[in-house]
């Protein structure tokens, strides 16, 4: 009985100095990586480029008035030493709207149609031209610009009176005279005769 105590006492002592069991490690928080279906959920939208705009259409240009579309008077006459100055207006009598632009020949002509100055006689500005820049004047129907044709020191044979203006628009857009103004005369001559007399024309204005 005592022998049965004894055993039973060493046997909880052997039991109480074993090595105790190793824990299991614990598992810390994973560090998954990323599933597939995460990555789809970051998905990058595509870029999109901006489209562009439509191109507008380019306006159609306005075609140059031709002489025949065209009627010139003569509204007046002024002198200033030696000098006759006509007013003209220059007017659109088509049904379509056309330009003038530019600077034509300019001449005086009498009333039998003989050209007593032509400004072509001062060289290539005397001649029909467009300069750069030059305005453009769009006429419709009954639309109409103005200006001022300086005439000087006419020294040719005795002319018909009276006298008008003469135009040869630039594009070979064709000759156009003026009809005559009251008071049309020829510029006093101040040089020897058979001296060619200069005429020029100031600027188209509306």
């Amino acid at each position: 009985m005592r022998l049965s105590v004894l055993l039973a006492g060493a046997a909880i002592i052997v039991a109480g100095c074993a090595t105790p069991p190793t824990p299991e490690p614990s598992a810390g928080p994973a560090s998954s990586a990323p599933s597939s279906a995460r990555i789809g959920q970051a998905s990058i939208a595509p870029s999109v480029a901006p489209s562009a705009p439509a191109p507008s259409a380019s306006p159609k240009p306005i075609a140059v008035c031709l002489a025949s579309q065209l009627a010139a008077k003569v509204t007046g006459w002024q002198g200033a030493t030696g000098h006759q100055i006509a007013s003209v207006t220059l007017t659109n009598t088509s049904a379509t709207v056309c330009t003038v632009q530019g600077t034509p020949e300019v001449e005086l002509v009498d009333a039998r149609g003989n050209i007593l100055i032509d400004s072509q006689t001062i060289g290539p500005a005397g001649l029909p031209h467009i300069a750069k820049g030059a305005p453009a004047f769009h006429l419709a129907h009954g639309g109409f610009v103005k200006t001022l044709v300086n005439a000087d020191d006419y020294c040719g044979p005795a002319a018909a009176l009276p006298t008008t203006v003469a135009f040869v628009l630039p594009a070979n857009a064709g000759r156009l005279v003026a009809a005559k103004g009251p008071g049309g005369t020829v510029p006093q001559c101040a040089s020897a005769p058979g001296t060619p007399g200069t005429i020029e024309m100031i600027g188209w204005v509306k």
